[in-house]
């Protein structure tokens, strides 16, 4: 009888485990389709070798190559939508801007050099001084809105101009245009 009753417990065992179904909630799921198991919740990663040229944390979302989410929004995103909110959110920018580093900076490169737009800009001279960081600060919190050339390579006004085609996606929004142009443009060798 203890017999029977060890071999129907392992027979009930291996149903049980056999027969489990996996429940997936799709809610909040962040696709992440680069660098498997190195991923953070929203999605991106450190890329501690700086092989993307993006700097040491940057996206790889729905097939895209590597990118940036400037202010937690992604270039790729229909309607502006974050990559891991939906549009009820009512989440501060505060809340969702980056901080600004030299790592910041630094994969801002194709679009800015604090020495051009220091010499390029009077009224910056003045008011910040050379500090390349502070000069960064004021470009991504202000310079990149107003329209102004970070560096000599790249006008903003320009690309515009020459890429109608981004035109419907991003309207008057130059901040977009910039984004795009570091994470794509420039590989696709768009006019700028």
């Amino acid at each position: 009888m203890n017999k029977l009753k060890r071999c129907g417990i392992i027979f009930l065992s291996c149903m049980t485990l056999s027969t489990a179904t996996t429940t997936v909630f799709t809610a909040n799921t962040i696709i992440a389709e680069a660098h498997s198991g190195r991923t953070d919740a929203n999605g991106g990663h450190r890329d501690n070798k700086n092989k993307s040229g993006l700097g040491s944390y940057h996206y790889h979302c729905n097939g895209h190559p590597a990118h940036l989410h400037t202010n937690g929004v992604c270039p790729y995103a229909v309607g502006g939508q974050t990559d891991n909110s939906s549009a009820g959110n009512s989440s501060t920018a505060a809340a969702e801007a980056p901080s600004i580093t030299y790592d910041l900076m630094n994969s801002y490169s194709r679009v800015f050099d604090p020495d051009y737009y220091y010499n390029t800009y009077p009224d910056l001279q003045t008011a910040i001084g050379t500090d390349k960081l502070a000069l960064f600060t004021h470009f991504y919190n202000s310079g990149m809105a107003e329209g102004r050339k970070g560096c000599a390579e790249f006008d903003v006004n320009v690309y515009k101009e020459n890429n109608t085609d981004l035109q419907t996606a991003f309207g008057s929004d130059l901040r977009k245009y910039y984004e795009h142009y570091m994470n794509t443009g420039w590989a696709e060798g768009r006019t700028h």
